[in-house]
């Protein structure tokens, strides 16, 4: 008690310093408790920059404009690596096929699926009687198909079936209703060995119709599911091996068009993406579209840089500004050490009595600052810098005094007299 009683009244003699202590320490306080709110509000723009900007890429051929060759079993492995949310990949081949009513003159209206086959291949031999030539396109989901998002209204379904029939692995098709087919009714087709000359052919498929649709898409007649495309791949190969021709359907998509999951993980897919292969120098490349993920998100990371940073300056300029306020003070207290001196006290002494003033001071300053920033904003309090503030200006205050209190008695008596 008698020690903050003689702290008061040396305070009280250097009232505008003991002030200016208190007005720093609070202000600076202030400032520190509330600057963790900027880097916060940084890092939230940050996060929100990377989860709401989309990063799209694709795969392109790197030696033409062509439309690249994508080995089906890359594709698969691309899909299932878990960087990509979204994905769309597809094909497309040749088929012919014969309409309902051409079909059901040769074959019997009631015709089983064995006669419809008997009957399709007569028609191929049968000069006179023409089928339909069309590209049957190949998805992995409704979604990936524009045409059909367009025509989504002009799609008859079958009971059962919906938009999902192309994530499966039935074999089902999507069908223009041009050829006279009905939901729920097998068709026998064509479908060229070479995906593109209709010269070769190869066996007849047979798909059950999920769907039709009414009126013309120029940029295919039907649409069947990326698995079963896979499966009646495979199935051909073996009946061509097993005929000794070695002619194989090579299961192979001409695009794959994908959206990042995660755009922290960009460059880590970068990399993935050349371990795959697709760096162009087997003519295929991956290509992704960041610039305005990066135009967005590198001054948003230069000012965090630039806030966290900044920290360290902060607590160096406490210290200093501790140590600059604190000499001023303990050098216009010059005479008073040299009393006190005289009347016994050591130099240890003196020190620690200015340096326990300056600290409470300070305690006091970081008090009333930390709760002015506890009325305005409770969940701006940090103890932890409250503590550094004190320990830096108190640091700064300590230096300063034990340079101001070695002091030469006569010479400060003989300069006062």
């Amino acid at each position: 008690m008698k020690g903050l009683s003689y702290l008061w009244r040396m305070a009280g003699r250097r009232k505008a310093a003991c002030l200016l202590i208190l007005l720093f320490t609070m202000a600076a306080t202030i400032f520190l408790l509330l600057y963790p709110g900027f880097i916060k509000s940084t890092r939230t723009r940050l996060k929100e920059a990377y989860e709401s900007i989309e990063v799209k890429g694709w795969i392109l051929n790197a030696e033409s404009y062509e439309e690249p060759v994508i080995p089906g079993e890359q594709w698969k492995t691309l899909r299932s690596s878990g960087y990509f949310s979204e994905s769309s990949a597809y094909n497309y081949f040749q088929f012919k096929l014969y309409p309902k009513d051409q079909l059901e003159a040769q074959a019997g209206r009631d015709a089983d699926d064995a006669q419809k086959l008997q009957a399709m291949q007569r028609m191929l031999q049968q000069e006179d009687v023409q089928g339909k030539n069309g590209r049957m396109y190949v998805y992995d989901r409704f979604a990936s198909c524009d045409q059909l998002i367009r025509i989504r209204d002009k799609i008859t379904w079958l009971d059962g079936y919906d938009e999902s029939c192309l994530e499966g692995n039935e074999r089902i098709c999507i069908i223009s209703d041009e050829f006279g087919y009905q939901p729920g009714d097998t068709i026998p087709f064509f479908a060229s060995a070479t995906m593109e000359d209709m010269a070769e052919m190869c066996g007849i498929f047979r798909l059950k119709v999920a769907a039709t649709y009414h009126g013309n898409i120029t940029a295919f007649k039907a649409v069947m599911p990326i698995a079963t495309y896979e499966e009646l791949c495979s199935t051909a190969t073996e009946a061509h091996q097993q005929m000794g021709d070695g002619m194989v359907w090579p299961f192979d998509l001409r695009s794959f068009v994908f959206t990042v999951k995660d755009n922290h993980q960009l460059d880590e897919l970068k990399d993935y993406l050349v371990e795959q292969g697709l760096s162009g120098e087997a003519g295929i490349r991956a290509a992704i579209d960041d610039r305005i993920l990066k135009g967005t998100v590198a001054p948003i990371e230069s000012n965090l840089a630039l806030l966290e940073g900044l920290y360290t300056f902060f607590f160096v300029m406490v210290t200093a500004i501790g140590f600059f306020i604190s000499f001023l003070l303990a050098r216009g207290r010059k005479p008073e050490y040299a009393v006190m001196r005289m009347l016994g006290e050591s130099r240890a002494q003196i020190t620690m009595k200015a340096l326990c003033e300056q600290f409470v001071l300070c305690l006091a300053g970081v008090t009333l600052g930390a709760a002015a920033v506890g009325l305005m904003e409770k969940s701006s309090f940090q103890l932890s810098i409250c503590a550094v503030i004190l320990l830096c200006y108190t640091l700064g205050a300590a230096v300063a005094v034990m340079l101001t209190v070695r002091v030469n008695v006569m010479d400060i008596l003989r300069d006062k007299e």
